[in-house]
Formats: structure tokens, sequence, C-alpha cells
């Protein structure tokens, strides 16, 4: 009997035992969470500048019990406009009103990832055109991470735009989770996809595979353009590129635009695919050739290659350097009529000579009114080049269609503009009023090393053999310099005969001479005969 009684007192005090266990373990294993309990999240993988705009809208809730502080089944809930959207666009199945409404369903968990992609695009598209009306929170991002403080617990659709990248929608969750018997909310993170479209541009190799032109050369330019990757169901997918060409350059027409798929330009993109103007265009650009919806979302081309030509004008020696800029121009945020604009730069140089006519002691040799003036021919491995005078006396610019002539101003200057890189020539053919006609001639070559800066790199200026001379040579940035010098008659040496001068008797003392010479030799041989 106390057998019994022991063995009843047992069983009772493992019984009571087992529920202190149990009611310890329920006291840690369902640790306590409010309602409004919130937290933290952080989206990376943004460019540092510009600074993109980062929204987060909550679509999914979080149900939690506030008498005993546990989450609640269900655990989630869609936000009321995302689930009556969904319910009306082919995405019923991601709601199960039959646990709740708009309860979140097992479908959308279980979807796969391109699913997924499409309805995150689509459902984006429908928030941004106003048809699903939420309200975002949004911040800038700084050093490529936007951070959010202070958000309710659930799922955010995340979206960016202002910064380079195209960046597509993700999503990013600030839910409770048990671990180790608590409920804990712990912060998140989300990497956010983008691309970047981009843009370069080069001379091609039909400027003699160099940077450097003459006036009235033509430049052919290739534009390597990045297409933009747009989110398949984004609303605002074309894009534009453009062109500003400098005063020196001279566009060639819309009709030298080619767009081709591949680096070699072999295979052209047909010019129905884009439209090319040069009416209408932004920022008084020289020309835009714009892209529309219709292909980019349809092309499998990921890079366009652009060509053109353009002719260097005689304002090319207005400028150091002859500036193209090419424009990319694109929606960063493409899902609204929001635009981001990438540009790249490309430089074509063009050179000069200076010269001044000087005596001996370095003195500027200057011509009155009816002097005669230094005049000079230029030449290159083609022959002699042709130059057109400026309003400026003295200055010449390169033109084909010119005079060979180069004549000095009264300064005793000469300028010559728009020249390639190359050797050159320079013949004197007309002294200067009182001064001597050198013999020989002077070369000239101008260097600008690869990468070419349009600076020449040092003045390479050197006499031939003959009487010409030359000092003070300089470079400076695209312009060689020198002086020519002259010898006046007066230092010459010799002075040449004038009529009645000395110089006719001379000639005529020698013909005396000559006749008396040719008058005794004919007496000579009379008187020989005579003896005979």
């Amino acid at each position: 009997m106390k057998m019994k009684k022991k063995s009843m007192f047992s069983k009772m005090l493992a019984v009571c035992l087992a529920l202190v266990f149990a009611l310890s373990m329920s006291v840690t294993a369902f640790a306590a969470i409010t309602p409004d309990e919130t937290g933290s999240f952080t989206v990376t993988g943004f460019d540092t500048d510009p600074a993109p705009s980062v929204s987060a809208y909550q679509i999914i809730t979080v149900n939690v019990d506030a008498t005993s502080g546990q989450p609640s089944y269900p655990m989630y809930t869609w936000n009321a406009e995302v689930a009556t959207w969904m319910k009306a666009n082919s995405y019923a199945s991601y709601v199960n009103d039959n646990l709740g409404t708009n309860a979140v369903a097992d479908a959308f968990d279980n979807a796969d990832a391109g699913t997924m992609t499409t309805f995150l695009e689509k459902l984006t598209a429908a928030i941004k055109a106003g048809t699903v009306q939420l309200t975002p929170t949004t911040v800038t991002a700084a050093d490529g991470t936007a951070s959010f403080t202070d958000m309710a617990m659930g799922e955010y659709l995340i979206t960016a735009n202002g910064g380079v990248k195209i960046y597509k929608p993700t999503t990013v969750a600030l839910v409770p989770e048990e671990t180790d018997g608590e409920w804990n909310l712990a912060d998140a993170t989300v990497a956010m996809k983008g691309a970047a479209p981009s843009i370069g541009k080069e001379a091609t190799e039909e400027v003699d595979g160099d940077k450097t032109v003459a006036i009235g050369d033509t430049v052919k330019y290739k534009l390597t353009v990045t297409v933009p990757s747009y989110p398949e169901n984004a609303t605002h997918t074309s894009f534009i590129v453009s062109d500003k060409l400098s005063a020196g350059l001279t566009f060639d027409g819309v009709s030298t635009i080619k767009v081709y798929s591949d680096e070699n330009l072999q295979n052209e993109v047909a010019a129905a695919n884009y439209t090319a103007t040069t009416t209408g265009v932004v920022e008084n650009r020289t020309f835009q050739i714009s892209f529309e919806d219709t292909f980019t979302t349809t092309t499998t081309f990921t890079t366009l290659y652009i060509t053109y030509t353009a002719t260097v004008n005689e304002h090319a020696v207005e400028t150091d350097a002859l500036e193209n800029e090419a424009f990319l121009t694109y929606n960063n945020d493409p899902y609204s009529d929001n635009t981001y604009e990438t540009e790249t730069q490309e430089e074509v140089y063009t050179y000069g000579i200076d010269l001044k006519k000087v005596d001996k002691d370095g003195t500027a040799i200057t011509s009155g009114a009816g002097d005669k003036k230094a005049q000079f021919t230029l030449s290159d491995d083609t022959g002699v080049l042709k130059f057109t005078e400026t309003a400026t006396d003295g200055v010449y610019k390169y033109d084909e269609n010119g005079t060979a002539t180069l004549e000095v101003a009264a300064d005793g200057t000469l300028r010559v503009q728009g020249l390639d890189e190359g050797t050159y020539t320079l013949k004197e053919t007309q002294a200067p009023e009182g001064y001597v006609l050198p013999t020989g001639e002077i070369t000239i070559v101008i260097t600008d090393a690869a990468p070419e800066d349009g600076t020449i790199d040092a003045a390479n200026v050197t006499a031939g053999q003959g009487t010409v001379a030359i000092n003070g040579a300089a470079a400076s940035l695209n312009v060689v310099s020198f002086n020519v010098e002259n010898t006046s008659s007066d230092d010459a040496g010799f002075t040449l005969p004038t009529t009645g001068g000395m110089g006719t008797m001379i000639f005529t003392i020698a013909g005396v001479l000559l006749m008396a010479g040719a008058v005794t030799m004919i007496v000579v041989v009379s008187k020989k005969r005579k003896a005979e």
C-alpha cells in the first residue's frame, strides 16, 4: 500500500515537472513582438555620382497578435491595392482569400525567378502609372548604399532612378524569424542589379590612322553605343544618340549616317529602325538619331556601331582642338518619362606655321606702300600647296582651290594655318624690297606623337643648302614659329650694274680691246701674204 502511494506520488511529481518544463519552454519559444515593430534594411549596388533616388513600396504586411505578441495566421497579407491589381492581371493565384482577406498564397513563394522578375516589372509599371496607388519611402543613396530605418515589418518593392544605371526592380523582406526559440526582427540587405548604357567615340583609320588633320580632310567617326537594357515591361524604352560638332567641322549630312550591329561594320541595321535628323535637335546639337520603343524592346543587339563623316573647314584654325561630343540619352527610370545622359568626346587637331622676315641683326623687315613684299611657296610630298588669304593680312588657310603664293604682311609676318602633321618645304620666291633673294629651302617637320594632344612636340626647322638662314625656332601649342633672314642689297658684297654706270663702261672697254686685237691680227696677216 505504501508502495502504491509512493508510485502515485512519483507520477504526479513527474507530470508537474513536465508542466513546469513545458511552460518554461513556452516562454522561451514565444518571445513577444509587437504589431508596430520596426526595423531597418539597406539596398546596395548603386553608383556614387550621381547618387540615385531609391524608393521602397510596402506591398506585403505582417500580421502580429497584439495580445500574445506572436505572429498570427495568416502571417502575411497583400496590400489591398496590390491585391486588387493582381486579381485583375493574371496574378490571382498569388492571393488566397480562403486563409483571410488578401492573404499571400504559397504560389507567390514558389514562383521561379523568371516569373517573379516579370511580376515585379509589371507591378512597378502599374505603380508608376498610378494604377496601383502606393506611397513610397524614398531616400538618396550615399556611397553606393540606400539606408531605410524605422520601417514597418513586411515585404517592400524597391525601385531606383536618377543615377547612371537602369535598375531592375527587386524586393526586400523585413519579417520576424524564429531562431533558437526566439522571434527576432533582424535587419535585412538586398543588392540591386543595374546596367549602365555607355557611348564611345573614335576617329577611324580614314584620318591617316591618327588625330591630325588639315583643312579639307574628311574625318570618319565611329560611335560605339551600348543598347539600354530596359526591364521587359518598362513603359519608356526609347533612346537617342546625338552629336555636337565644333565650328571647325562641317557635318556631311544624315545620308552619311550608318548603323551596324558588328564592330567590323559588316551588318547594317535597317534605317527603318531609327530616325536621323538635323532639325529639332536638343541643345543645338548637330544631329540626333532616335531609336524608338519598338526597336529597343525587340532587338537582340547589345551594342550598336554608328558611323558618319565630317569635313575639316576653315574655322578649324580658330581652336587648338576640333572637339566633337557624342551623347547617349536614355530613361534611367524606364517606368516614367525621366532621362539620363552620358557623353563622350573625341578631338582631332590641326597645326600652323608662323614666320617673320628679319635682317641679319634680327630686326623685322617691314614694307611700305608699293614696296615688294617677301613671297613664299609651301610644299609637302604631294607638291606645292594652295591657300586662301583671310581677312587678316599675311594669314593664310589651307585651301586646295586657293593660290600657291604666300605673301607676308606689311609687318613682315606670315601665318599658315590648317596643316596636318607631316614634313613641309618652304621656299622664298621673292625677296622684300631692298633685299637679296636667298637660295635653298627650309624644311619644317610637324610632329605630335601619340597620343596626340594638339601640341607640337618640338620645333624642327632646318635650313637646307644655299644662303637661306633661320633663327629663333620654337613650338607653342599647335604652331611652330621661326625667323627667316634676308641680306640687304647693300651688304651683299657686290653692286649690280646700272644703265650708264660703271658696268656699261667695263663692257665698252672690253669691246674696244677686242676690236683692236682683231684689227692688229688682220694687219699682220695682210703683211705676211704680201711678203709671200
